[in-house]
């Protein structure tokens, strides 16, 4: 299985885990998706997008890359994913896309309906994992923040989790019967998702700012 780390623009973390980082057989990096890579430390094999929004196009242009045009349809992040697709990708991390505009963020969530949505996803502000089939959430505090996301908009699945402090079982969870702000009833959730299909378990890593 061929994994890829995908840099996007938009609010990402503070650091990553050097595992994610060694287990990438491919990172690319989607305009400003560049700047945040740089920042953590990691090398980008490839650059997308129209280079608008990034503070190193120089450096970008002695690097493999693919300059689209400003005026399009399609958004940086999508042209990294259709990217890593051509080049055999089977699962990928998406990092950064978090806050700073609305529209960038749904854009890129409604991705996820027509193209493979990422394994994890790292913001400033959360960390999504996609569960499908089975999933157990370990080292868990009942002090913590979990809340449930169908993978697209018109995404629509049955989960069950039941070490909850409000358990759902058999939950239809779609954008209209979200499971938001749950918490652990023990140190750890097993998470069971019907029929294939998949969700993003939700962690919150960040206060609220003011």
């Amino acid at each position: 299985m061929r994994k890829a780390i995908i840099f996007t623009g938009g609010g990402a973390p503070a650091s990553l885990s050097r595992n994610i980082l060694s287990e990438a057989d491919l990172v690319i990096a989607a305009d400003s998706g560049y700047d945040t890579a740089k920042l953590l430390g990691c090398k980008v094999d490839l650059c997308v997008g129209d280079f608008d929004s990034t503070r190193f196009v120089t450096e970008i242009e002695k690097l493999e890359h693919v300059r689209s045009l400003r005026d399009k349809d399609e958004s940086d992040t999508l042209l990294a994913i259709k990217s890593a697709l051509a080049r055999g990708i089977d699962e990928y991390v998406l990092v950064g896309g978090g806050g700073y505009r609305m529209d960038h963020l749904f854009t890129t969530f409604a991705l996820f309906d027509s193209y493979l949505p990422p394994k994890y996803w790292y913001t400033a502000y959360e960390t999504l994992v996609l569960v499908q089939g089975y999933h157990r959430f370990e080292h868990l505090s009942t002090t913590d923040t979990i809340s449930f996301l169908p993978a697209g908009f018109s995404a629509s699945v049955v989960v069950t989790a039941k070490q909850l402090q409000w358990p759902l079982e058999n939950h239809h969870l779609s954008m209209q019967t979200l499971s938001l702000s749950n918490r652990p009833s023990n140190t750890f959730v097993d998470v069971f998702v019907q029929g294939g299909k998949s969700l993003f378990v939700c962690f919150p890593v960040a206060d609220k700012q003011v």
